[in-house]
C-alpha cells in the first residue's frame, strides 16, 4: 500500500512539477539563452555572423549594468545545419546549460526539428533565423519572430518581377528539404494570384554543391526569371553555371531570399552582380541612416573592428534587442509564464520597424522586405522600399 502510494505521489509531483518551474520567480545574476546554429561547415558564416550581432549589442548592454542588474549570455552549441545535431544541442541546452530561452536558430529544417522540443517544455523561442510559417500561423505564445516571413519575400519579389518588370516566364532553384519545399509551394501561389504558374524547377540536395541536374530541369524551360531558394554556397554555384550555359538567355534575372548572404555572394561571383536581386529583412547595414543600425554599426567598430558589416549579423543584432526589451518589460521579479505572456505585448519593442501588417500573427518587428542590387560595388535599393 505504501508503495502504491509512492507511487501515485510521484506521478503527481511529476506532474505539476513543469507548473512550478514556469511559475516560479527567476532568480540568479545571469539569463542564459540557447542558441544552435552552423558555427562550422559550409554555412559557418550564417551562424558566426548571427551570433556576433547579437553579441555586440548584448556586450554593450552587459557592460552598462545589464537588464535590472543582470547579465544576458548566449550558450551557442554548432550544429552544422544538420537537425540531428541540432536536436543534442536544444536538448543540452535544456538539461544541462539550464537555459531560460532558445534564441536565434538557424534556418527552417533545424527549426522545424527542434521547435517540438520547445514546446514540449515551453521554453520560449525568440528570433529565430527562419521565415518558416509553421512559426507564425497559428500563433503559439511561446514564440516571438524577428524577422519577416518567407511568404512576405516570396510575394515581394514576384511583385517586383512580375507586376513592375512584366516578367513572365519563372522557374525556381531551390534546396530539396522543408524550406524549399515550402518556398515552392508558395511561389506557385504568388504567380497563380497573377495567372502565371512556374515553368520550370529544380533542386539539390541540403549542404552540397550537386546543381548539375538543377540547371538541367531550368535550362528546358527558357526562363526569364529564376528565383532561387537555398544557401550562398549553392546559389552561387547554380548562377556560375547557368551564365556559362548556352540554353540560359544572358539577360535572365536572378531573385534571391534573404538566407542568401548578398555580399559573400558577390566575392564568390568575383564581383559580379548583373541580373541579380537581393530580398533582405533588415535593412542596408552599409547605408541605412535608421538609427538603431547607425548604434549597429558603432558597435561593430567597437568590438569587432576587424568584421565586415552584414545583414546576418544586422539581424542578430536586432533580435538580441529585441528579447532585451522583453526582459526589460517584466521588470526584476518575472516567472517564465509572465516573460511568455510579454512576448505577446512586444509587437512594438523595436519602434522603427514595429507595425505588423497581420494583427492575428504573432509579432514581426522587422517585418519589412527590403530589395536591393549590387552595382559599381555597392547595394542599391530597387522597387518600393519603406524604409524610415
Amino acid at each position: 500500500m505504501r508503495k502504491l502510494m509512492g507511487g501515485v505521489l510521484l506521478v503527481f509531483v511529476l506532474l505539476l512539477l513543469p507548473y512550478f518551474i514556469s511559475n516560479a520567480k527567476f532568480e540568479g545574476d545571469v539569463i542564459r539563452l540557447g542558441m544552435s546554429g552552423p558555427f562550422s561547415g559550409g554555412l559557418n558564416s550564417v551562424g558566426n555572423q548571427f551570433l556576433r550581432g547579437a553579441e555586440i549589442y548584448l556586450r554593450n548592454l552587459n557592460d552598462h549594468g545589464g537588464v535590472n542588474g543582470r547579465k544576458i549570455e548566449i550558450i551557442a552549441k554548432d550544429d552544422r545545419y544538420e537537425p540531428k545535431i541540432a536536436i543534442e544541442n536544444i536538448h543540452e541546452l535544456i538539461e544541462k546549460e539550464n537555459i531560460f530561452a532558445l534564441f536565434g536558430v538557424i534556418g527552417t529544417p533545424v527549426t522545424e526539428a527542434v521547435f517540438p522540443i520547445a514546446i514540449d517544455k515551453r521554453i520560449p523561442f525568440v528570433g529565430a533565423y527562419s521565415g518558416a510559417e509553421f512559426l507564425r500561423n497559428p500563433p503559439n505564445p511561446i514564440v516571438l519572430n524577428a524577422r519577416a516571413g518567407d511568404l512576405d519575400e516570396i510575394e515581394k519579389l514576384v511583385q517586383y518581377y512580375a507586376e513592375d518588370l512584366k516578367y513572365k516566364r519563372f522557374a525556381l532553384f531551390y534546396q530539396n528539404d522543408s524550406y524549399g519545399r515550402t518556398g515552392l509551394n508558395g511561389i506557385k501561389k504568388a504567380l497563380a494570384k497573377r495567372n502565371l504558374v512556374l515553368v520550370g524547377e529544380g533542386s539539390y540536395k541540403r549542404n552540397t554543391l550537386s546543381v548539375g541536374n538543377a540547371l538541367y530541369e531550368i535550362e528546358l524551360c527558357n526562363p526569364e526569371v529564376i528565383l532561387m531558394i537555398g544557401s550562398t554556397n549553392s546559389v552561387a554555384e547554380f548562377i556560375k553555371r547557368a551564365r556559362k550555359s548556352d540554353k540560359i538567355r544572358k539577360e535572365v534575372q536572378f531573385g534571391l531570399f534573404s538566407f542568401i548572404e548578398p555580399k559573400p555572394l558577390i566575392d564568390l561571383l568575383q564581383n559580379n552582380g548583373k541580373g541579380i536581386t537581393f530580398a533582405q529583412v533588415v535593412p542596408s547595414p552599409w547605408t541605412s541612416e535608421v538609427e538603431e543600425v547607425e548604434n549597429y554599426r558603432i558597435l561593430m567598430r567597437t568590438y569587432y573592428p576587424k568584421e565586415e558589416l552584414s545583414h546576418v549579423s544586422l539581424e542578430g543584432y536586432f533580435a538580441a534587442r529585441m528579447i532585451t526589451e522583453v526582459f526589460k518589460s517584466v521588470g526584476k521579479d518575472f516567472t517564465k509564464e509572465q516573460f511568455i505572456k510579454a512576448l505577446e505585448a512586444s509587437s512594438k519593442t523595436l519602434d522603427e520597424f514595429a507595425v505588423s501588417k497581420n494583427r492575428d500573427e504573432r509579432c514581426k518587428c522587422l517585418h519589412r522586405v527590403h530589395l536591393s542590387e549590387y552595382v559599381d560595388d555597392d547595394f542599391y535599393s530597387v522597387g518600393k522600399n519603406d524604409e524610415q
